[in-house]
């Protein structure tokens, strides 16, 4: 993703430091990679969602259509779409700490850094490729009782 930039990024978390991974507990978790607060490369975000929130940004005639983005196609498990600079997934999750907060979905978000160019299929491919593997880490390490089945590779999409 940083072919042409210099310098040193770092990455930063709002996670407590508590906890290796991001994990949908406590409200939103994120991670970015920056060289300082105004060249980011990457921001990560993990959360937990009720049903209506789902419904709205991932159901059927949701936001998402309306906001120029793609759908993409992850299976029965899980829902997703793809942007101009961002990516996002979400899923059911039934994990005791979900269901204390009545937010029995997670969702998991990538976008490109304002330092990156969206534009390039090999930027895309790595944040649809880091979505999934943040997915597949929050299945297992938070975990899901309930089986959620991801693919080993992220779908073809049809970009925006």
């Amino acid at each position: 993703m940083a072919d042409d930039l210099h310098g040193t990024f770092v990455e930063r978390n709002s996670s407590d430091g508590s906890h290796e991974h991001l994990q949908p507990i406590r409200g939103d978790q994120d991670c970015r990679v920056e060289r300082n607060p105004a060249n980011g490369l990457l921001w990560i975000q993990v959360w937990s969602m009720d049903e209506l929130t789902m419904k709205i940004k991932y159901g059927a005639g949701s936001e998402v259509s309306h906001q120029g983005e793609s759908r993409l196609d992850f299976g029965a498990d899980v829902q997703g779409w793809t942007g101009p600079r961002q990516v996002g997934l979400a899923f059911r999750c039934d994990n005791p700490e979900n269901a204390r907060m009545g937010r029995p979905y997670v969702a998991v978000g990538v976008a490109a850094g304002d330092v990156t160019d969206p534009r390039s299929e090999k930027v895309h491919r790595a944040v649809l490729d880091i979505a999934l593997k943040y997915a597949k880490d929050v299945v297992a390490g938070y975990p899901c009782a309930n089986p959620v089945k991801l693919p080993d590779t992220v779908p073809g999409t049809v970009r925006s």
